[in-house]
């Protein structure tokens, strides 16, 4: 029997929720896996919400990397089309890692949050690049980060019905953009 560490474990739980989706991720499939019994995986975690939240800041962590690759040296609707790009990617690489960012619960979880802050700060910072202000950087984000999420979850759950999904994928983020630069986007100045 080899040696079982914490990062271990919660690898082979981010890979079972990616295969068998989020929902069903078990601290009996996690022990299979790595031919324990179940109860030895208490030495690294206490019990399946923690292990869920471990399998969450390891996808922030993931993703907010991804993001900040895409983001790096990049501005307005480079950055934004790199950074949906990305995402989608993640998503489709990872649907249980993707589910655990997307569906965890808000929480007063002061590491869970540092990682989400992580996360958005180069979406945040290309938002700003259009010339937003704080409170308009806030209403882009959510606006943006909501749609997006909502055609991926689509999109992995095949309830996408309408046309090709990638171009819808590249249509919302040139609607974004559009109205970014225009001057569109509510209060957001003409960017040329």
């Amino acid at each position: 029997m080899t040696y079982l560490d914490k990062a271990t474990l919660v690898r082979v739980a981010a890979d079972i929720a990616d295969r068998d989706g989020w929902a069903n991720l078990t601290l009996s499939k996690v022990a299979k896996e790595v031919n324990r019994h179940v109860t030895s995986l208490y030495a690294h975690v206490n019990g399946l919400d923690d292990l869920r939240r471990e399998v969450t800041l390891l996808a922030l962590d993931e993703l907010a990397d991804e993001v900040w690759r895409a983001a790096l040296g990049r501005a307005r609707e480079d950055a934004l089309v790199a950074i949906a790009g990305v995402e989608r990617t993640y998503a489709r690489k990872h649907p249980g890692r993707n589910a655990a960012v997307t569906t965890y619960p808000r929480t007063d979880d002061d590491e869970l949050r540092a990682r989400g802050l992580r996360l958005a700060e180069p979406i945040r910072a290309t938002f700003g690049s259009f010339g937003l202000d704080e409170g308009q950087i806030s209403q882009a984000h959510s606006v943006f980060s909501s749609a997006l999420r909502g055609l991926i979850f689509a999109e992995l759950t095949d309830t996408f019905r309408f046309q090709d999904i990638d171009e819808t994928h590249d249509q919302l983020v040139r609607l974004f953009v559009v109205a970014l630069s225009t001057g569109t986007w509510p209060g957001a100045p003409a960017v040329a």
